[in-house]
């Protein structure tokens, strides 16, 4: 069939490919189909931004390679793209929630009709934009044209989607194609059941829609315009967007959704607020009841508290006396502590001075025990030195007894040399000279014998002190 594409500014037609469709609608539908199924879905970080300024084989070829997908917005711009290059006056619209969820088609004018085409969900719709708008004011649904027989590719990120929707696809698609740099193609029949399956997103919409009075169902976002693109920008103004300049989008129904939801609300409160009146009321008569009986009481009280203060008046006037009384007993108390105060400081006085003369006579004594230490050391040292004197003095008694031995020995010596000498003065005259030498040793040994008698006169230490000197110097000489 004969189309029309823009090219360079020029429009020029060409054979469709075999077809031969001359219907503006069904060439519309035929166009949805092939961007329906030209334009993948992929993950979220797999989503192509498209340029409205590329031509639509550009779009086909970025998408052609298995990478990315495109968003409904991707879809309807593609759509858009491919009616502009076939003749086709289109626009793109997006309506929804910017909060929780947005969606967009492709609005085509056909023969003056403004249609409907979903080309991320294949869907159409047998009305125009503006009866369907109509009908969602009234509250009423739509039912949009399904194509069943076209399929869209899935491209799953491993890495960056959730095991849910991973799981969902496996079971879901009719096939899963080839991998692509590490990323899963799925082949599947794309619609809002399939989106709802892998992205639940859309419970935030249905609260949306609950809110504003319509029911679940995403069409009624619809009569919420986000943006409109009319070929060269985007139209975020409500009051400037091309299509819907003048179009009443308020829905009676909603509002009278929400009208009776709060009238419902007012209803509950006031209901629980003419129970709380009621409640109220039959407390304020209980507490009128209880307010006169409380001032029956009261009237008793008072003529009891009247009485009673009479006898309390003459209480106090009683009690006026006894103060005086004892605020005087209580001057005299405060003097005598104040004496007492004065004998308690000289005690303690007194207590401090005996705690030093106490602690003086402490040091004292620890001193004289420091002293006594000392004495009793040096007892023992001199005990110590005795022990060694008397052992000495033994041992010089010893030694004076073995020198009168040696003395005795030296008398009987003596004798024997004179003996001798009687002896030998019978001999020749060469034994005068050994009698005059021993004469003269015999002479020596008298006098060795008083010298010896001398030292043994004294008292037994000057005897021990000399003779220990005596051995000193006989020591001394012999080393």
């Amino acid at each position: 069939m004969p189309s029309i594409l823009l090219h360079g500014g020029q429009i020029r037609e060409e054979r469709w490919r075999g077809f031969g469709l001359k219907d503006l609608s069904r060439r519309a539908n035929k166009l949805r189909r092939r961007a329906y199924r030209e334009t993948p879905v992929a993950s979220a970080n797999r989503t192509a931004e498209l340029d409205h300024r590329m031509c639509y084989a550009d779009i086909a070829a970025i998408l052609e390679a298995g990478r990315l997908g495109v968003s409904s917005a991707g879809a309807a711009l593609a759509l858009w793209r491919a009616c502009s290059e076939h003749g086709l006056r289109a626009w793109c619209y997006r309506f929804g929630f910017p909060e929780s969820l947005t969606q967009t088609v492709t609005i085509v004018d056909i023969d003056g009709v403004l249609q409907i085409h979903d080309a991320f969900f294949n869907l159409s719709y047998p009305s125009g934009l503006y009866d369907v708008l109509a009908s969602l004011r009234n509250g009423e649904t739509v039912a949009g044209k399904r194509a069943v027989r076209d399929r869209k590719v899935y491209i799953m990120d491993p890495a960056r989607e959730p095991g849910r929707t991973a799981r969902w696809l496996q079971e879901h698609a009719d096939r899963e194609l080839e991998p692509v740099d590490g990323l899963r193609r799925f082949e599947l029949l794309w619609d809002p059941e399939a989106f709802v399956a892998t992205r639940p997103a859309i419970e935030p919409v249905f609260r949306d829609l609950a809110a504003r009075g319509y029911p679940a169902d995403p069409q009624f976002s619809m009569l919420h315009p986000v943006a409109v693109f009319d070929g060269t920008k985007w139209h975020r103004n409500r009051a400037d967007m091309p299509l819907l300049r003048g179009c009443n989008l308020e829905s009676p129904v909603a509002a009278l959704r929400v009208a009776s939801r709060d009238l419902e609300t007012e209803r509950a409160r006031l209901t629980e607020t003419t129970a709380t009146v009621t409640r109220l009321e039959a407390d304020l008569v209980e507490a009128k009841s209880q307010s006169s009986a409380a001032a029956r009481r009261f009237s008793a009280e008072r003529e009891t508290w009247l009485q009673q203060k009479a006898a309390l008046q003459a209480g106090n006037t009683a009690l006026k006396g006894e103060l005086a009384e004892t605020q005087s007993r209580l001057f005299t108390a405060v003097d005598l502590r104040a004496q007492r105060d004065s004998q308690i400081a000289q005690l303690r006085a007194e207590i401090e001075d005996a705690a030093r003369q106490s602690e003086l006579q402490q040091n004292s004594l620890d001193a004289l025990q420091d002293q006594q230490r000392e004495w009793d050391t040096a007892r023992h040292r001199l005990e110590t030195e005795i022990r060694d004197l008397r052992s000495r003095l033994e041992a010089g008694s010893n030694e004076n007894e073995q020198l009168r031995q040696n003395a005795a020995v030296l008398a009987s010596r003596a004798e024997a040399a004179d003996e001798q000498v009687i002896a030998l003065s019978h001999y020749l005259s060469p034994l005068i000279d050994e009698v005059s030498r021993l004469r003269c040793e015999r002479d020596a040994m008298s006098r060795e014998r008083k010298l010896l008698a001398a030292q043994i006169a004294p008292s037994p230490q000057a005897r021990l002190r000399s003779l220990w000197r005596r051995l000193i110097n006989r020591r001394e000489a012999a080393t």
